[in-house]
């Protein structure tokens, strides 16, 4: 059994590679959204004007504020937003409604300046590039204000605080003049009233300061006159396919993991190693074409993948150990074309082989790609009516192989373990490699009883037809016997000529008419069998039999 190993980076590449077009898909749908979106959202024209804040009386020191300097710039840019400066921007603008002109503006603090970035977005340029003066006006006069209003309060409590000390002058100079030039008490209260009255004059300075300072009051200025804009801001056709993008490739990701998983036939190799836990012995690729209902040539594409496989299974075989069966999964011609092509590999390194055609439910069994006759065969030898010499059938083209085939009423006469295993003993005795075509292990339990008797067998896989669980209880029910299960082929999902047969569960048709073979021109790389010359196989009477090939 083999046991799935972790997933690296190739392995969902290779799951993002099959699932291609899902994921350019979700991509294209992303994008076309996006573009969508850009066509059909209003233009949004935005232009900026840069403040530079100057401190005021009004600002004070903020513990442990993100700007430095006494000017609190998060502080100033969320005034910018207020009520009261949108309550004046409307004024200048003619708005009626203040929320939405809060709406449209932001505020913006580069690093390491004194200076707030204020944006105003509208649908037209003109109209942002008024909000945007709008909004830096009526925020340097709200600061303004604000400064001048703290001014005019201090000042306010200064006058308060000399109407105060100026009575208090008064009173001491009444006390003075009271008192004689030699009187005792006479000192402090010259003392006190000198203290008074420098204490006024401080005060006076400050109120002269205070109304210097009011009528210089410099909130900031606007240093970036805001620009008119010649583009829109929103939509950013850009922007929009780049998020499309970014939006659309995780789906078509997550698309095709779940593609992934929820698939129900196997499509891949990798799949029955991953999903199966089997070994796979050989993989045909979709570009393998089967062109005509017969082997593959010994030079073709695939032919030298069921030549390498021959040579993995010899390695695996012991001594004496001869009898291959090759089961398929479902009903379908997969388990025959690769018994078919194992043997002719066998025989083609020189072996002696014979296939032994006990799968009579497939539409193309051995016979017919081999060009042998079907009668005598299997089913004859079980029945004890003739000997199992008289059942084997010289294939054409190839010396050392022999067919045995399904022979008279095959579907009605089943094995036994007895008839089995004499069969398969008097072939390998004879020194010949025996490639039996087993029934299907999802309607038949002849595979797992053949196998029983056999020294290895393999699993003959259709892509897109034979199901993963269907597979894993295959998988399951030879290992459940002795034999060895070597592993796994996989074939493609169209076979081609040899393809003419109903999915599982497909309702059952009459089969088609008998196709006559009509010779096609052969790729660059193939061996075309009719090329070579044509065995003449030899009856107990000496009598000569030339093959079905050569009436061809």
């Amino acid at each position: 059994m083999r046991t799935p190993t972790a997933r690296t980076l190739a392995d969902y590449g290779v799951i993002a590679r099959r699932s291609w077009w899902i994921i350019s898909g979700a991509v294209a749908a992303a994008v076309a959204a996006g573009l969508v979106h850009t066509a059909t959202t209003d233009e949004v024209y935005e232009s900026t004007a840069s403040v530079l804040v100057l401190p005021t009386a009004s600002d004070t020191d903020v513990a442990g504020a993100r700007t430095a300097g006494q000017v609190n710039l998060d502080t100033e840019a969320q005034l910018v937003k207020s009520t009261e400066v949108a309550q004046a921007a409307a004024e200048r603008l003619s708005a009626p409604s203040t929320t939405e002109l809060a709406e449209q503006v932001s505020v913006s603090v580069p690093p390491n300046t004194s200076v707030l970035e204020i944006s105003f977005r509208a649908g037209g340029p003109e109209a942002a590039r008024a909000g945007t003066i709008a909004f830096s006006e009526a925020y340097l006069d709200h600061r303004g204000a604000a400064a001048t209003v703290s001014i005019e309060n201090a000042i306010a409590g200064a006058v308060n605080r000399l109407e105060s000390l100026e009575s208090q002058i008064e009173a001491t100079e009444a006390e003075l003049a009271r008192l004689a030039p030699l009187d005792g008490d006479r000192a402090t209260v010259e003392s006190e009233l000198e203290d008074l009255v420098n204490r006024a004059d401080g005060v006076e300075s400050q109120i002269a300061a205070l109304e210097a300072e009011q009528e210089a009051v410099t909130p900031g200025r606007i240093i970036n006159r805001p620009p008119l804009p010649e583009d829109p801001a929103a939509p950013n056709a850009l922007l929009n396919l780049a998020a499309a993008v970014g939006a659309g490739l995780p789906l078509g990701l997550m698309l095709a993991w779940a593609r992934h998983r929820l698939a129900r036939r196997v499509a891949f190799a990798s799949d029955l190693i991953d999903r199966c836990e089997l070994d796979v012995l050989g993989s045909v690729p979709k570009s393998v074409k089967f062109q005509r209902r017969e082997v593959f040539g010994a030079y073709s594409p695939g032919g030298r993948i069921y030549s390498q496989m021959r040579n993995v299974i010899a390695s695996r075989l012991g001594d004496g150990q001869r009898v291959v069966v090759v089961a398929g999964v479902a009903p379908g011609p997969a388990a025959s074309v690769t018994a078919a092509n194992v043997a002719t590999a066998m025989a083609r390194a020189g072996d002696r082989v014979t296939a032994v055609a006990a799968n009579p439910s497939t539409t193309v069994g051995l016979p017919e790609l081999f060009g042998t006759d079907p009668v005598p065969g299997l089913a004859d030898v079980w029945s004890g009516r003739l000997d199992l010499a008289a059942a084997l059938h010289g294939a054409p083209r190839q010396p050392t192989l022999s067919v045995v085939g399904p022979g008279a009423a095959a579907r009605a006469t089943g094995p036994t373990s007895e008839a089995a295993a004499e069969t398969f003993t008097k072939l390998a005795e004879a020194g010949r490699f025996v490639v039996v075509d087993a029934p299907p292990l999802s309607c038949s339990a002849d595979a797992q009883l053949l196998a029983g008797h056999a020294d290895a067998v393999i699993l003959a896989v259709q892509a897109q037809r034979d199901t993963l669980a269907e597979t894993s209880a295959a998988a399951t029910a030879m290992r459940q016997i002795d034999t060895p299960l070597l592993g796994a082929v996989l074939l493609p999902g169209s076979l081609g000529p040899m393809g003419d047969v109903p999915l599982p569960g497909a309702a059952e048709t009459e089969s088609p008419p008998a196709r006559t073979r009509v010779p096609r021109p052969m790729a660059a790389d193939e061996t075309p069998t009719d090329a070579l010359d044509v065995v003449e196989a030899q009856d107990e009477t000496g009598r000569t039999d030339r093959t079905q090939a050569e009436s061809r």
